[in-house]
């Protein structure tokens, strides 16, 4: 249980929050570098820590991430035309380069100089692993690049999705760290489903009498749940959790790997990014076609959004006769939906006030330790 000053702290992520001053000391994933996909392409819209911002890949190839609204009248640039190295804004014209520096305003003389003391806020960004990464802290304290295996591996090795969830990205987080609900929620997809069903780690995942040990790493925590498996024998599931926002999903069999970030658009809503990856070779093409299935860790999306298909509104298409027959466990399709189903549920900033942590719950207690002290 948390007091409510202390949720406070631990959900929101705004300018000048304590999470959000940490959080923006990290480099952040913002965009699949698909959504840029050339040069002088149309902007995307992007909202990260609260900030409304706007991304485009300018003549050079050289990716901007700028305030949305244009300085003369807070015009949004996405309506904006990308050409010749800027951001027009569509109202009047004024013009601002990768930096967020206006550098034309064409309705005033060029001796008028005006332009050089316009400039809006601009975040870097580079690509790495197909993702745009942006860094929205002090300049002196920015970190190196990311350094996750997956990112530095070719991309037939990866593939890598996102999808809008409705809640605080804290308690999407609290998810990938809790170890203990595999048992309960996604009970029927170990059996199931088609990259797991029929490994040895599926079939003891199962189990529902669970000892954790939680050991602290530089960037983080490992979390060990270990299982009864054969007379004599345990089964270790071990979960990483990668400050601020990551998890590294433990693999069953020769599978691919799995891992999260949730990564706060607001205080209400985060992105969901999923990455699967396998280190020594390319994923198959069948376990391609599988994921654009919406199996797995990555949904079926709504075409031309990152809106899920399965979501709040249509109760994720909740199956009660395949629950009730007790050939799945919750009645959603898929490990991702059934994970937001239930953490959606709690509201768009769980109320840590009401809640009863338990032995199980010991690396979400330990994880919120950590977050506040860093």
């Amino acid at each position: 249980m948390l007091t409510q000053e202390m949720n406070i702290f631990l959900t929101r992520t705004g300018p000048g929050t304590p999470m959000g001053e940490l959080f923006r000391r990290y480099w952040i994933p913002a965009l699949l570098d698909w959504e840029l996909p050339e040069r002088d392409c149309p902007p995307v819209r992007v909202k990260l820590l609260g900030e409304k911002l706007v991304a485009f890949r300018d003549t050079e190839g050289r990716i901007g991430m700028i305030d949305e609204f244009c300085a003369h009248r807070g015009v949004s640039l996405w309506f904006g035309r990308n050409e010749e190295c800027g951001l027009r804004c569509p109202y009047h014209g004024w013009k601002y380069d990768v930096n967020g520096q206006c550098v034309d305003l064409p309705s005033e003389p060029e001796e008028s100089g005006m332009r050089q003391g316009i400039k809006l806020k601009s975040y870097p960004c580079v690509e790495l692993g197909g993702v745009v990464w942006t860094y929205m802290g002090p300049p002196e304290e920015k970190p190196p690049l990311p350094n996750f295996e997956w990112v530095h591996l070719p991309p037939s090795h990866r593939v890598t999705t996102k999808r809008w969830q409705e809640s605080n990205y804290l308690q999407a987080v609290e998810g990938g760290i809790d170890s203990s609900h595999v048992s309960f929620l996604h009970r029927g997809d170990l059996a199931t489903d088609p990259f797991d069903r029929n490994t040895a780690g599926a079939k003891f995942a199962k189990s529902t009498k669970t000892t954790f040990h939680i050991l602290d790493s530089a960037g983080g925590l490992l979390i060990g749940a270990r299982r009864d498996a054969d007379p004599g024998n345990y089964y270790w599931r071990i979960t990483q959790w990668i400050m601020p926002w990551y998890t590294l999903i433990p693999p069953y069999a020769g599978n691919a790997l799995n891992g999260h970030a949730w990564v706060p658009i607001d205080d209400e809503n985060c992105m969901a990014w999923s990455m699967t990856f396998h280190p020594t070779h390319p994923i198959p093409e069948e376990h391609i076609e599988l994921i654009k299935d919406g199996n797995g860790v990555h949904p079926e999306l709504i075409p031309g959004t990152f809106r899920p298909a399965a979501n709040r509104s249509n109760d994720y298409l909740i199956d009660r006769a395949k629950q009730k027959s007790g050939r799945h466990y919750n009645g959603v399709r898929g490990l991702a939906m059934q994970d937001a189903s239930v953490q959606e549920s709690m509201g768009p900033i769980a109320d840590r006030t009401k809640e009863h942590l338990r032995s199980t719950d010991r690396a979400i207690i330990v994880a919120r330790q950590r977050m506040v002290k860093a």
